[in-house]
């Protein structure tokens, strides 16, 4: 049998695998550090859960009050790391109205904006009147004393354009980025029980030093490459993106109603999604393009269309299904794995909104510094190891 090809570098190199916004916002802080990095994906950055991902920057629905101020302070992280790549055209902070027709939901977002008041978050109620007089004259309302909640201090952030920005700033600190079919990895090297290499699906074993698993739906089987179990929920969503043609921009900032979240996506173009408690089944939906003719796509336009009547005329231009990469137990993974020298993971819901701060915190840790205090809740050995 004959080995496989062996590429050697004058130093010790950390791989990074997954080039979604995680890996990619990790990668970009080890490689501005003048670390030797190499970010890895099967497909192009930002093409996997980050593409379809609504991109809303926030810590709106974090009940636990620990996940909440992690959310909070990853939310001003942002404002950071948009000033170190200014300009930063991806990153917007407009706001964002909730509303709900739904009695039960409408019930449980007053209950919630009670607890974000109390926990000093901006939230505030507005009469519809209002928000159409002031933020968004396009909406339309089933009823004119609808009560609408506005939370000024989120955003949104246009995840594929930030993941791109992120792996050429990887590029121009002198890191790799390499991509393709024949850079996913297909297993992990270990001398002495520490990582030592990795093995792409071309043949290629790279020596590194150290790996962060930011493999977003696919981190339980970089997981289990080093011995390691790492349980994961993933859940599918749906975004679709639609054109205006005559290229006006009918909303201003992102939107929650009873069946869709809508946003802006740059000039004439809005992305419609399913929220995470869609009443919708995509379980058996593959990931990846969905036909724009599709019955579900016509369904989310039409949801759209009650909301926001000028998209009457829009016409869909992408259609994707995404997995949410989700811990089982809902919270984010993040730091060193014990009794696994060299193995990091970097796998969480929200990630738009956490990549940020995990990335700035990951870097830290693997040059041997303190951590964002915020993540030891969140640290992988609370999961039971194979």
């Amino acid at each position: 049998m004959t080995p496989s090809p062996i590429t050697h570098y004058p130093s010790p190199r950390i791989a990074v695998i997954g080039a979604g916004v995680i890996g990619a916002a990790v990668a970009f802080r080890l490689a501005e550090k003048g670390v030797p990095v190499i970010l890895f994906d099967r497909s192009d950055p930002g093409r996997g859960a980050t593409a379809a991902s609504y991109g809303w920057v926030n810590a709106n629905r974090k009940l636990l009050r620990a996940y909440f101020d992690l959310s909070l302070a990853a939310m001003e992280e942002y404002r950071r790391l948009a000033w170190r790549l200014a300009p930063a055209p991806w990153y917007h902070v407009d706001g964002n109205l909730i509303w709900f027709d739904d009695p039960a939901r409408a019930a449980a977002l007053r209950v919630n904006v009670q607890r974000l008041q109390e926990w000093g978050y901006a939230a505030e109620w507005l009469p519809a009147s209002r928000v159409l007089a002031d933020l968004e004259p396009g909406l339309a309302f089933r009823a004119p004393d609808t009560a609408v909640a506005w939370f000024p201090a989120e955003g949104w952030v246009d995840a594929p354009a930030m993941t791109r920005r992120l792996a050429q700033g990887v590029r121009n600190a002198g890191g790799r980025v390499l991509t393709g079919p024949e850079r996913e990895v297909v297993d992990i090297g270990a001398e002495n029980g520490r990582v030592s290499s990795i093995v792409l699906r071309g043949g290629q074993t790279i020596p590194v030093h150290k790996l962060v698993n930011a493999a977003g739906p696919d981190a339980s089987r970089i997981a289990a490459m080093v011995g390691r179990l790492l349980p994961m929920a993933p859940r599918p969503g749906l975004s679709v993106r639609a054109e205006v043609p005559d290229g006006s921009d009918p909303l201003r900032r992102p939107l929650e109603t009873d069946h869709i979240a809508i946003r802006p996506d740059g000039p004439g173009r809005v992305l419609m999604a399913l929220p995470l408690d869609a009443e919708v089944e995509l379980d058996d939906a593959p990931a990846g393009p969905v036909t724009l003719d599709a019955p579900l796509v016509s369904q989310v336009l039409a949801w759209g269309v009650e909301v926001l009547p000028a998209l009457a005329a829009a016409r869909p231009v992408e259609a994707l299904v995404g997995v949410r990469p989700i811990p089982a137990d809902g919270f984010p993974s993040v730091g060193a794995v014990p009794g696994r020298p060299g193995y990091y993971e970097a796998v969480t819901h929200s990630g738009v909104t956490l990549a940020p701060l995990i990335s700035r915190s990951l870097a830290d840790e693997i040059l041997g510094q303190a951590g964002n205090p915020l993540l030891r809740p969140f640290r992988p050995e609370r999961f039971e190891s194979a």
